[in-house]
């Protein structure tokens, strides 16, 4: 840099070193201040690839801005801009910002109007460091003003600076053993960013969005199909009650960390409920990550395979495997409702992709009510629009979801007299904040006993099943010494119910993971399963946690890490197995559910069904000639690999045309119409292909 601009001071050319240094300094700290972790002890190689990340981004902004004061500023405002942000997000969110959450801005911006931010000395250390930097670029301006760039010495500089971010992304990131190792972020994000800093773990984050979904390993499509699913009777009953899932925001138990004692219980309803089953539900996340608990609660898969994703920001969501998808198929009317902006966790996209028939969000709610001074709808008003939703429907069996708003952080909103439970403990600073959030806790409490009681009266079978997303913010604050050795699981387990007009299996589930939720409603209801739910129910009985930050629990309270062997390892890799394909494998996964759903005997069908309804998706989608391509490939690669014989290989050959002339006569009906009119076509005639293909032979 000295030669290109000879006629600078030495230090001109080398502030955008100084500069690159307090940018990390900034980043590092919004990560580690609450934990009180010094990042001086990150070891130097990690330190020196931070910093030099951040040095090739100001020598990017350089090869832009033309200008090294103009470059410096423009990275030391993205590194300060950043670190509040991240700070902040770590804070109430409990997970480091990364450019998945670029997409939750609106959610992002309606969540922090809800807290009291205050500049404390984390801040301020980071401010100030921008203020020194801030002063120091204006020397280097007034330095840098009669500076004078010839053409041949800007080639060189942007030469070299191409080449030094080359090195350092190979080298630090990309190449066969890089110094930086590629894979470091599992259940504890923690305990990589502080091993290996901020910005180089921001670097895994944006390269690991090309492929979110991890492949288990050991992962094989043979290895799926030969997985051991007992059938039972609940594979073959169709019972069909009204379903009602509720997710409602950071309810939780503070008894679980802390021996708390109040003037009035605020759980009292829901626990002296009878006809029902209680327990806690595993969430991904402490103190935040709603939507991360909403994947896992719709789903049933685990995101112990997306470690530090959004999900409904990253996943393709549309036509997946869900709840929905497979009520659908069961014939149920489907209807999704969120308390709140459509744009928060872009449900907007997702609450479509997902299948659901309506969809109703904030300003879709009529005669919404709030309590006190909280922004957010009670709920006791989303319920009420619930209900009158629920009797405008039709005779169809009804499955609806909610998520609710009305304990939403922050929980100092109110004036004091506004609270009806007082903490008798003392509990500092979090006193006046913990008598808000349990008179929220008692609210949600009342609500439900009266959505109970509404539905008494209902002659048709209903079931409804609540659950906390998350706990408060504060938690991790407040936790009793005693608790200390298991609040990283503590944290995470949040209260649920499910409760029934119907005689139900009353029972105490101490404590299961937020994906085995769905399965057991459907065990204990009599509704039909498909084969993932029955493998859930099946492992849920010595296996009842599934945790996403790198453990399980046997029934006995026993704690395994997914990477030790165990005498459970087979089965817990087989649910992976199984949830990968469900990621993978949709148009199969949809005919299978869909099958088992409609039919007795699925295998009778599978294989026709299967290759027509495929081939006519992709014919839909990508076109005749396109998808008669893809169809003749499969089946090559499907006779090399397993030697199937001639006379299969045409035979599935002449499904995938019938799939492509179904695609021709029906191009606009829905998927789930679309497979029932191959199903009824294919009862009317089940060897009809068979017939044709022999007298072709």
């Amino acid at each position: 840099m000295k030669q290109i601009y000879a006629d600078k001071k030495w230090y001109v050319s080398i502030f955008p070193c100084l500069i690159s240094i307090f940018g990390w300094i900034q980043l590092e700290l919004s990560c580690s201040w609450d934990d009180k972790q010094s990042f001086w002890n990150m070891s130097g190689k990690y330190i020196g690839l931070n910093i030099l990340t951040i040095l090739v981004i100001n020598l990017i902004l350089l090869m832009i801005c033309n200008r090294i004061w103009l470059s410096t500023l423009l990275g030391e405002i993205l590194c300060c801009v950043l670190s509040i942000i991240n700070y902040f997000v770590i804070k109430f969110h409990g997970l480091p910002f990364s450019i998945m959450e670029i997409k939750n801005t609106k959610a992002a911006i309606d969540v922090m109007q809800g807290y009291d931010i205050k500049i404390n000395a984390c801040i301020s250390i980071i401010l100030v460091i921008f203020a020194v930097s801030f002063v120091l670029i204006l020397f280097v301006k007034k330095e840098e003003k009669n500076s004078v760039k010839t053409k041949k010495n800007i080639f060189k500089r942007d030469a070299i600076i191409v080449l030094a971010a080359v090195c350092v992304f190979y080298f630090g990131y990309f190449s066969a053993n890089p110094v930086k190792p590629k894979k470091t972020i599992g259940w504890s994000w923690k305990e990589a960013y502080f091993q290996y800093g901020y910005t180089a773990c921001s670097i895994e984050m944006i390269i690991s969005t090309r492929n979110v979904v991890n492949k288990p390993e050991g992962y094989s499509l043979e290895k799926v199909e030969n997985i051991n699913i007992e059938e039972n009777e609940q594979q073959r009953v169709n019972q069909t009650p009204d379903v009602i899932l509720i997710l409602n925001e950071t309810f939780y138990d503070l008894k679980m960390i802390t021996d708390i004692e109040t003037d009035h219980e605020y759980m009292s309803g829901i626990k002296s409920l009878d006809n029902s089953v209680h327990g806690y539900a595993v969430v991904p996340l402490p103190g935040g990550g709603t939507n991360c608990s909403e994947y896992e609660f719709l789903t049933s898969n685990s995101l112990q395979l997306m470690p530090g994703v959004t999900p409904f920001n990253v996943l393709d969501l549309k036509n997946a495997n869900t709840v929905v998808s497979h009520m659908k198929n069961l014939g149920y009317r489907t209807l999704g409702a969120h308390g709140s902006g459509a744009l928060s966790y872009s449900r907007n996209r997702a609450y479509p992709d997902i299948g659901f028939d309506r969809i109703y969000f904030m300003e879709d709610f009529e005669n919404i009510e709030y309590y006190g001074e909280r922004w957010y709808a009670t709920d006791l008003s989303l319920y009420k629009n619930m209900i009158n939703w629920y009797d405008n429907n039709s005779e169809d069996p009804q499955f609806m979801y909610l998520l609710t708003m009305q304990n939403h952080g922050g929980w100092d909103m109110n004036n004091p007299e506004k609270d009806t439970v007082h903490v008798l403990n003392d509990y500092g600073e979090y006193t006046d904040q913990i008598n808000e959030y349990l008179t929220s806790i008692k609210l949600s409490d009342e609500a439900f006993m009266y959505l109970v009681n509404y539905f008494k009266t209902i002659d048709r079978p209903v079931v409804i099943c609540m659950v906390g997303d998350h706990s408060p913010a504060f938690a991790k604050d407040i936790v009793d010494k005693k608790y200390e050795n298991d609040k990283k699981i503590r944290l995470r387990e949040t209260p649920f119910i499910i409760w029934s007009n119907q005689k139900i299996d009353e029972t105490t589930q101490e404590t299961i993971s937020m994906n085995y939720l769905v399965p057991l409603i459907f065990e204990k209801m009599g509704i039909k399963e498909s084969s993932y739910y029955t493998y859930m129910n099946q492992l849920r009985e010595d296996i009842p946690i599934l945790t996403s930050y790198g453990d399980y629990y046997d029934s006995k309270g026993n704690e395994y890490s997914y990477d030790e062997e165990s005498v459970y390892t087979d089965r817990v890799n087989n649910y992976f197995y199984l949830e990968y394909n469900n990621l993978n494998k949709k148009l199969e996964k949809e005919v299978g559910d869909f099958l088992r759903a409609k039919t007795l005997f699925p295998k009778r069908y599978s294989n026709d069904i299967r290759h027509q309804y495929v081939s006519a998706i992709y014919a839909r989608n990508l076109g005749q000639k396109h998808a008669k391509k893809l169809g003749d490939l499969n089946e090559i690669l499907h006779f090399s690999n397993t030697g199937s014989g001639a006379y299969d290989t045409a035979l599935d050959q002449l499904n995938n045309e019938i799939g492509r002339n179904y695609a021709k006569k029906y191009p606009n009906i829905s998927r789930v119409k679309l497979l029932e009119v191959l199903l009824n076509d294919f009862e009317k005639n089940s060897t009809y292909t068979e017939n044709i293909l022999n007298k072709n032979l």
